[in-house]
């Protein structure tokens, strides 16, 4: 099935208002998601943090170091991340370098 097929079999069994969500994302005019409450631990460590994101160690560990992602130094040299910026990162309101 070619993607059109697919678009219009997927237009013609939707209902009428993931219809209109699908034109107003089509025209860029998506509204913004509610605030989700943010579930589990609150800060992460370096590794659960790069893997949140889908990135490398070495590479998450750059962005934090030039200052893309904020830092929180538990005592010396033991660092978390907060979840809440990665969830903004994540949206788009900034961005980590995927080069590894």
């Amino acid at each position: 099935m070619t993607l059109t097929e697919e678009l219009i079999t997927a237009a013609v069994a939707a209902t009428d208002e993931k219809k209109a969500a699908a034109l107003r994302a089509l025209r860029g005019e998506v509204a913004a998601q509610p605030i989700k409450t943010i579930q589990g631990p609150l800060l992460l460590g370096i590794g659960a943090a790069a893997k949140f994101l889908g990135v490398s160690r070495g590479t998450f560990w750059r962005a934090m170091q030039a200052g893309k992602i904020k830092k929180v130094e538990l005592h010396a040299g033991s660092y978390r991340v907060r979840k809440e910026d990665l969830l903004e990162l994540a949206a788009g309101k900034e961005s980590v370098d995927r080069r590894q």
